[in-house]
């Protein structure tokens, strides 16, 4: 796994300038001089901080899905039905798509790069792993509360949840247009509404 970014200002602007950077012109046509010019700092002090331009990719997102992560817990705490979490939950992920296209951008670009850097494949493994005890956790929350009963291990409605999202944003990625269609969105509340099962 990744060494966590140092929390001065330079390594902030370094991972905001390679945000910046990796977002506008992907992965492949991007250098570590650019996102050095980008932040202000030289090379010598970029690399201080992180070691490559893969470390630099999954460090941005690992912190932009910190920042979206920290949404799930206020979520299902103010769910009170199936309903209300099944609409929660795909909210959150229109939102993302809507409002920050750079990270799923970058997400997908890491998904692809895990298949040549082991570094990278250790972050997303981790990162995923946090995820799904997340969304597990408020799982168990809600069920404690009566408000959910799936029919499946918490641990692997988690799971089949987080694919849902993700293999419909991947499809965005190709056909941007889709994301428009409110129909997918209601079918995709509607299957989460099914795996949620009916509370108590």
């Amino acid at each position: 796994m990744c060494a966590r970014p140092r929390s001065d200002e330079k390594a902030q602007a370094i991972l905001k300038a390679a945000r910046a950077c990796l977002g506008e012109r992907g992965y492949a046509a991007t250098t570590i001089a650019e996102i050095a010019t980008q932040a202000g700092v030289s090379r010598g002090l970029l690399h201080y901080y992180f070691k490559s331009k893969e470390e630099l990719l999954a460090q941005v997102v690992r912190a932009g899905t910190d920042a979206h992560a920290e949404l799930l817990e206020p979520m299902f705490a103010r769910s009170e039905s199936a309903d209300d979490l099944a609409e929660g939950l795909v909210g959150a992920v229109r939102a993302i798509v809507e409002s920050d296209p750079t990270f799923v951008n970058l997400s997908m670009e890491c998904w692809t790069l895990a298949h040549e850097s082991s570094l990278v494949a250790r972050e997303l493994e981790d990162l995923y792993r946090q995820l799904r005890d997340a969304v597990c956790e408020g799982l168990q929350e809600a069920r404690g509360r009566g408000i959910i009963q799936p029919a499946i291990p918490l641990d692997a409605l988690a799971a089949l949840l987080l694919a849902l999202t993700d293999g419909l944003v991947m499809q965005f990625l190709i056909h941007p247009e889709l994301a428009a269609d409110e129909t997918i969105w209601a079918g995709l509340e509607m299957a989460a509404r099914s795996l949620l099962g009916d509370g108590a």
